[in-house]
């Protein structure tokens, strides 16, 4: 791709462009960060799952064996 203009223009040019891939890394890395948050929120949420399954079970079983 040729670019022509001033030496100013081409000169803001490319610190647009560099504007534009922070703009996108910088939304990237927040992406990134979002999906790590959920993930340890749908860990705690399967974790505390287990957590009362095995309960019911553990009072399923003495019911049972009553």
């Amino acid at each position: 791709m040729e670019i022509t203009g001033t030496t100013s223009q081409i000169q803001d040019y490319i610190n647009q462009e560099a504007k534009v891939q922070e703009t996108e890394a910088a939304y990237q890395v927040k992406l990134l960060k979002m999906q790590q948050e959920s993930d340890a929120v749908v860990g705690d949420i399967l974790e505390d799952t287990c957590e009362i399954s095995q309960e019911a079970l553990n009072k399923c079983l003495a019911e049972i064996g009553k």
